[in-house]
C-alpha cells in the first residue's frame, strides 16, 4: 500500500489532462500495450484514472503497469518517426518483393542496393544529414540483415532506442512476400514458421549514422552485406567529402 506522501507526489505529477503512452498494464487486455490516454484523476489511494483512446476507464497503478508521460518531445520524434514510414511506404508501394530478395541474395545486388539506398535518403530527408540525434529516443532506420543460421539476406527496418546505447527493440522483415512485422499478433503461423526459418537468430547493419552504439559491429560485416550497402556507403562518403571541403 503506498504511503500518503507516495500518494500526493503521484497527484502532483499527474493532473488531471496529462497525456499518457502505455507500455504495459498488469494482468488486462482491454487496454493495449502502446495504447494512449489523458489523466482523468488520482484517488486517494493513489490509482490513476484514465481516460483512453480505446473508451476504456481503466485505471494504472504505479506500481504494477508500466507508463510514461507524453513530453513535447515525443510527439516531435513520433511526428518524425510517421514522416519517415510514409516515405518508406512510397518506396515500398514500388517494390518488387520478389525481385528484392532474389537481389538480397545473389551476385547482382543492384536492385537491393538502389532500394537500401532510397530508404536511407528518405531518413535523411525527415532526420537530416550526420549523426541521429539521441533526442528521438526510439527510432526505425533503414537496415541489411542476414540469417546467422540461414544466411539469408533481406531488407529491413530495425528499431532502436538511440537513449540506450542503440539498443534493439524491434524489426520489420522485407520478405519475398512483403513486410513482417517480427512479433507482431496479426502474424500467420506460416509467417511466424518463415522469419523463424529463414532469420532467426540474426545480425543487422542499419545505414543511419549512430554514436554509442554497442551492439553493431561494422568492422566484420560480410562482403555480400557490404555491396548491398556500397551505394549508401558512397553516398555516406560523398556527403562527408563536401562536408570537409565546404560550400565552394
Amino acid at each position: 500500500m503506498l504511503k500518503r506522501e507516495e500518494i500526493e507526489y503521484i497527484k502532483q505529477k499527474y493532473p488531471k489532462g496529462t497525456p499518457i503512452h502505455l507500455y504495459s498494464m498488469a494482468g488486462e487486455t482491454t487496454v493495449p500495450p502502446g495504447s494512449r490516454g489523458i489523466v482523468d484523476h488520482v484517488d486517494d489511494i493513489g490509482q490513476i484514472h484514465m481516460k483512453w483512446e480505446n473508451g476504456s476507464c481503466l485505471a494504472l497503478n504505479v506500481e504494477e503497469d508500466r507508463f510514461d508521460i507524453i513530453t513535447e518531445q515525443d510527439k516531435i520524434s513520433e511526428k518524425k518517426e510517421q514522416e519517415f514510414i510514409d516515405k518508406v511506404n512510397e518506396i515500398l508501394g514500388k517494390t518488387d518483393f520478389l525481385l528484392l530478395n532474389m537481389s538480397c541474395n545473389s551476385e547482382n545486388t543492384s536492385y537491393a542496393a538502389e532500394k537500401l539506398l532510397a530508404m536511407h535518403q528518405a531518413f535523411e530527408e525527415v532526420y537530416g544529414e550526420g549523426y541521429v540525434e539521441e533526442k528521438y529516443g526510439m527510432v526505425t532506420m533503414p537496415a541489411v540483415v542476414r540469417g546467422r543460421e540461414s544466411g539469408i539476406q533481406a531488407l529491413a527496418l530495425v528499431t532502436l532506442d538511440l537513449e540506450s546505447s542503440g539498443e534493439h527493440w524491434g524489426t520489420t522483415f522485407l520478405s519475398p512476400g512483403g513486410p513482417l512485422v517480427q512479433g507482431h499478433a496479426e502474424l500467420t503461423e506460416e509467417q511466424k514458421r518463415a522469419i523463424k526459418e529463414y532469420y532467426i537468430p540474426y545480425d543487422y547493419w542499419y545505414t543511419p549514422l549512430v554514436e554509442r552504439d554497442h551492439h553493431v559491429n561494422f568492422t566484420d560485416m560480410p562482403e555480400s552485406v557490404a555491396d548491398i550497402r556500397r551505394l549508401v556507403d558512397e553516398y555516406l562518403v560523398a556527403g562527408q567529402s563536401q562536408t570537409m571541403e565546404g560550400p565552394k
